[in-house]
């Protein structure tokens, strides 16, 4: 079975007629089952624009043909003629003779580059894969992307509601999710302990507003239902010729427990204290004091928020609180220990903004990712590359700690994440780092992606509560496994004294080789 995606043509606007023209041919020499277009089919949503574009799409002789609306087809109430000359902005194409489902929503806002899946798309999600069986492929195609994307700059053009569609996309368990905007192909596989989801990124097809070195190009997306597996190909287009660059092949894969495991690595994570005369709460702060330190843990691991503030007094109040903590510390800075005063005063009263810790099993680097007065953070392209260094080639558990987010959360508006979001997902993702803990937004989570494990934690002590569960920390226990480690995650919630599971990882310590595969056919 067989899915080729373009997106991202551009009609009108920065258009090469040439390779569209290009393009089209091979799609239309191709075998193919579905063909999809992610989006900016026009550049300015104009009427003009519009006619023009269909008349190319008349070229195009693949069916059935899916195609969903991007920012720039929405411009200037092109979403009305939208609806009036291509059709609805959402569809739902159901294959019963291949056991196929394949969900498109329109992820657009009107005259703006920055996306919303919004409540009655997230509803849809679940409506139409919820209740579906497993022996159905789920493809769920919108045009924005929920994950950080590398090659792109600045971090700004994700859905605003991207964690509770992350949610919704793991919680149905959908297979391949299809995106398109950012003009560059990218693929990650990301989970939440059970089945792996495909987050395919599709580049643009036809606009000169190209990312980097990839230039033109459609992707190629193979399933193969038997065996369980796929391969996602980025066919690079240039006027003469063609390149074929494999993203990936491997399986759909559910997480297979450890049969033996040794204990190998404990964790305390906890994050934004507060320390305040008005937005900490001190009894729930002792109760945590008390409970962490009846746990045996190689580490405790602050990210961020340690003040509410950044005064003077939340910082001398700050130290003689953790001081109670009895386990050795690693902490670093989250945006309001960072204020003006905040970057004098966390180095004199709390530690250095950029700690680390090593022993026989763990190396950790801690990063200040604030950027002074600004909600947004930034780990910057020199810490990004001494993660690589220090980290990639170690034998021992990789632990990059910081303060911002990188994986969207739920019910939390996508703006306080990191600027670089992208490049350093991608660094960290590619050179498989083991384990990444954030701190931001005051809600716990764990996701896998790739092979790397991603967690951030909810408030320890703050009145500022973003979930019913209250207060809570993480434990995070990692095992020795006969094929790497296995990864625990629970969230303790302090106001009940238990904790639920709310992750379970186990990650192989080495890399399947890729597989030789035949180049496609097809005409330019």
């Amino acid at each position: 079975m067989r899915l080729v995606v373009i997106s991202d043509t551009h009609i009108g606007g920065r258009f090469d007629e040439m390779v569209f023209y290009d393009g089209v041919k091979i799609v239309n020499s191709l075998k193919c089952d579905y063909l999809i277009h992610c989006g900016d089919l026009t550049n300015d949503g104009t009427l003009a624009q519009y006619e023009v574009a269909k008349l190319y799409l008349e070229t195009i002789t693949k069916k059935p043909f899916l195609i969903v609306p991007g920012n720039h087809d929405t411009k200037n109430v092109g979403d009305l003629l939208w609806e009036e000359m291509i059709g609805p902005r959402y569809f739902v194409h159901v294959d019963n003779k291949n056991k196929v489902k394949i969900l498109g929503l329109d992820s657009t806002e009107p005259d703006s580059n920055t996306g919303r899946m919004g409540p009655k798309g997230i509803k849809r999600i679940y409506e139409e894969f919820g209740e579906l069986p497993e022996y159905w492929l789920k493809v769920l195609v919108f045009h924005h992307q929920t994950l950080p994307i590398p090659y792109t700059g600045r971090e700004r053009s994700a859905i605003n509601d991207a964690g509770d569609a992350v949610k919704a996309i793991l919680d149905c368990n959908i297979h391949i999710v299809i995106n398109g905007h950012r003009h560059i192909s990218n693929v990650y596989k990301m989970s939440d302990g059970a089945l792996q989801a495909w987050i395919v990124n599709c580049g643009t097809l036809s606009c000169k507003k190209t990312r980097y070195r990839e230039g033109y190009s459609m992707t190629v997306i193979d399933v193969n239902r038997a065996k369980n597996n796929l391969i996602i190909r980025s066919i690079i287009l240039k006027h003469d010729s063609t390149k074929e660059k494999i993203s990936f092949n491997g399986r759909f894969q559910e997480v297979i427990p450890p049969i033996t495991k040794e204990p190998w690595v404990s964790l305390i994570q906890i994050g934004n204290t507060d320390v305040s005369a008005g937005m900490f709460n001190t009894r729930i702060f002792d109760k945590a004091v008390n409970i962490i330190n009846n746990q045996e843990t190689d580490l405790l691991i602050h990210c961020g928020e340690v003040t509410a503030s950044s005064h003077l007094y939340e910082f001398e109040l700050a130290k003689e609180l953790l001081d109670q903590i009895d386990h050795k510390k690693l902490i670093v800075p989250g945006v309001k220990d960072a204020y003006p005063l905040g970057y004098e005063l966390f180095p004199e009263f709390i530690c250095e903004m950029n700690p680390s810790f090593v022993d026989d099993k763990l190396h950790i680097l801690g990063y200040n990712s604030c950027i002074i007065d600004e909600k947004e953070g930034r780990l910057g392209r020199g810490n990004a590359r001494e993660i690589v260094e220090k980290l990639a080639t170690n034998s021992k558990i990789g632990v990059v700690v910081f303060n911002h987010t990188i994986i969207p959360l739920p019910r939390t508006k996508h703006d306080s994440e990191l600027m670089d979001a992208g490049d350093v997902l991608a660094s960290l993702v590619n050179n498989r780092i083991n384990l990444v803990l954030t701190g931001a937004k005051n809600r716990a989570g764990c996701w896998q992606v790739g092979d790397t494990i991603f967690a951030n934690v909810g408030t320890l002590s703050s009145y500022n509560l973003t979930t019913r569960a209250g207060n809570s920390f993480n434990m995070i226990n990692i095992f020795k496994t006969d094929i790497g480690h296995y990864y625990e995650i629970d969230e303790y919630l302090l106001e009940v004294n238990k904790k639920r599971n709310i992750g379970n990882f186990h990650v192989s310590d080495t890399v399947e080789p890729m597989q030789a595969l035949r180049k496609l056919k097809f005409q330019v």
